[in-house]
């Protein structure tokens, strides 16, 4: 019983979840009510309120799942994409799948309202980085939760740039300029001098 529960809440939480990205797509992110929400996913309006507190938890929680997509993506696929060396693989996989999702990303992007819950996103991928990127530790100058945000919060801004200016370069010309600019600059000035020999062994991924 417990078991096929668990399986509507996930139901009603994906329907939730997939009528608030065609929404975000149709009209952005700001003008959407719970209301609109509940009437695209046919969802009472009282149900909502049993999975989530407000529409950015929603989002949150949806963009949680982007996420997983995305780092499942850069698992399975990081070996299909060997023209690019492997510091850049996992940047351009990043870039492609945005640049795929163009529409959904730069509307969430623009939208005043989803403040809030960028933030949560950048948080959740500081703290991938801080978990999975071994570089960062070991430097009592620059703790490593403040060297995971700064790479988090670099991406995003430079992710909105990109979608902003209609992703004028390609997604390898991305992923050269997030290893170089944010990822590799970070990692050097947290390990000090030598760690651009020692950067090419770390594994970095989302």
């Amino acid at each position: 019983m417990e078991e096929k529960l668990d399986r509507r809440v996930r139901r009603t939480q994906r329907l939730l979840g997939e009528a608030l990205m065609s929404l975000i797509l149709e009209k952005g992110y700001d003008p959407i009510t719970i209301k609109d929400i509940t009437e695209r996913a046919d969802v009472a309006y009282v149900t909502f309120f049993r999975n989530f507190k407000s529409k950015d938890e929603l989002l949150i929680h949806r963009m949680g799942e982007e996420l997983s997509v995305l780092r499942s993506r850069i698992e399975g696929a990081a070996r299909e994409v060997q023209h690019l060396d492997t510091e850049t693989r996992e940047g351009f996989l990043i870039f492609e799948y945005v640049r795929e999702n163009g529409a959904l990303y730069r509307a969430l992007l623009s939208s005043q309202g989803a403040l809030q819950a960028r933030k949560r996103i950048t948080d959740l991928i500081a703290t991938i980085f801080l978990r999975t990127c071994k570089p960062l530790q070991g430097n009592k100058m620059i703790p490593a939760e403040i060297a995971a945000n700064h790479i988090a919060a670099s991406l995003v801004a430079l992710l909105e740039w990109w979608l902003e200016h209609d992703a004028r370069y390609s997604s390898e010309a991305m992923a050269k300029i997030y290893n170089h600019l944010i990822i590799t600059a970070t990692v050097n000035t947290v390990r000090g001098p030598g760690a651009s020999s020692t950067f090419r062994k770390a594994s970095i991924k989302l």
